[in-house]
């Protein structure tokens, strides 16, 4: 189905999912009955004064759920209306005793597709449906989705990943009265079923060694106990945190990661040489062929870039780790490419949010960016069936053949 593209790709990236009427009636569908029940249920929490799980302030509180069939443009649906004990709760999404319009329809498939901006919830509603809702109100609207985050966040996970990829992508988030910068930190693994699994997302106020450490440590909490390899930058420290949370974890650094640093202190007319001659290195078809072009390397640039020739001799061990497998693990580990780009989609979701008001604000931005990337990023690994039986005889003892 060939669309328009809008200046939303959030909603660009939702109707490109469609393949026909049949799946844009069943998301409308779904959007709907959701939105609803979320806003329904955000109401009861302005109305009752407190969330739920929260002490309630008087004798009123939650009393359970009523069922309401409501005549949509597009059919019958059942929404679960939350009633409060003194029978007082007057929802303003849904009247009592009233049917939804398509304003209102229109009104919440918008505020789902546009990922929930409490001034886009505020202009709309006033704009369409005439009800003004508070600030206070329309957070705890958009605060209904934390709930679903905090469940993703801590959702368990399969006992053995055989690759996963570690990056940070920065967000500019208000902060005590300042705009800082701060890190939203990616995980995303492949099982040994081959599928790929976006593993979490969290923000921390800097990218550190420490930082990954309590990552790692979430994933081991969450059912994770072996890594056969993690590919990331050349951050400091890096190493030390990977081997305290998963010792016998193969860490590859990324080899594009270690040029684009290398040429940051090359100056423009030896890059091209460089460049050639730092091909031979990761081309190499094993290690020794590799480390004899290093030492060529060495020896023609070390007494002009120094720090280039020091940095990949420091490095050397994890750089070169992919050369001791086949082509088609080689393939799959020596680069972050993969995370770079999910990443950069993530970026894409975003980018007209300049500035986050807070940390929740940004994480339930992203949270909605990568579960529409999810739709496409979350599939079987191609050639895996090959990949597997490789990893099965270079790790025998590891990987469990059921």
């Amino acid at each position: 189905m060939k669309h328009q593209k809008s200046d939303n790709p959030l909603l660009d990236e939702l109707v490109s999912q469609l393949k026909g009427p049949e799946d844009f009636r069943n998301l409308q569908d779904q959007l709907l009955k959701r939105g609803i029940e979320a806003l329904l249920n955000a109401e009861m929490n302005h109305h009752l004064g407190y969330n739920r799980g929260d002490k309630p302030i008087d004798e009123n509180m939650r009393n359970g759920y009523s069922q309401k069939t409501l005549k949509t443009t597009s059919g019958e649906q059942v929404i679960s209306v939350p009633r409060d004990r003194k029978a007082e709760f007057d929802p303003v999404i849904l009247p009592k005793h009233k049917t939804i319009t398509k304003e209102l329809e229109d009104c919440i498939l918008l505020l789902y597709a546009k990922g929930m901006s409490n001034a886009d919830i505020i202009d709309f509603m006033g704009h369409t449906y005439g009800v003004s809702y508070s600030t206070s109100a329309i957070s705890l609207i958009t605060n209904s989705l934390l709930e679903d985050i905090k469940a993703w966040q801590g959702r368990p996970l399969d006992d053995q990943y055989a690759v996963v990829w570690i990056d940070a992508i920065h967000y500019k988030i208000r902060h005590e009265g300042q705009i800082v910068s701060k890190a939203c930190m990616v995980i995303l693994g492949i099982n040994t079923a081959g599928c790929q699994e976006i593993l979490s997302l969290r923000i921390h106020e800097r990218e550190t060694a420490a930082s990954w450490v309590d990552m790692l440590d979430d994933l081991k909490s969450r059912g994770v106990k072996d890594i056969l390899f993690l590919c990331s930058d050349n951050l400091t420290g890096l190493e030390k945190a990977i081997q305290a949370v998963y010792p016998d974890t193969i860490r590859q650094i990324c080899i594009v990661h270690q040029i684009r640093n290398s040429m940051n202190y090359v100056s423009y007319k030896d890059r091209r040489a460089i460049m050639a001659d730092i091909k031979k290195i990761y081309k190499a078809s094993n290690e020794q062929m590799a480390l004899d072009a290093f030492n060529e390397f060495k020896s023609k640039w070390s007494a002009k870039y120094h720090l280039v020739v020091k940095s990949w001799e420091n490095n050397w061990t994890n750089l070169t780790t992919f050369l001791a497998y086949p082509l088609e693990i080689r393939k799959l580990i020596y680069t972050t490419n993969i995370i770079e780009s999910f990443n950069a989609s993530l970026r894409k979701y975003t980018k007209n949010k300049k500035v986050f008001p807070t940390d929740d604000a940004a994480l339930k931005s992203i949270y909605l960016a990568a579960q529409q990337i999810r739709k496409k990023w979350e599939k079987m690994r191609f050639g895996w069936p090959i990949i597997y039986n490789q990893l099965t005889i270079y790790f025998e003892n590891r990987i469990i053949i059921n």
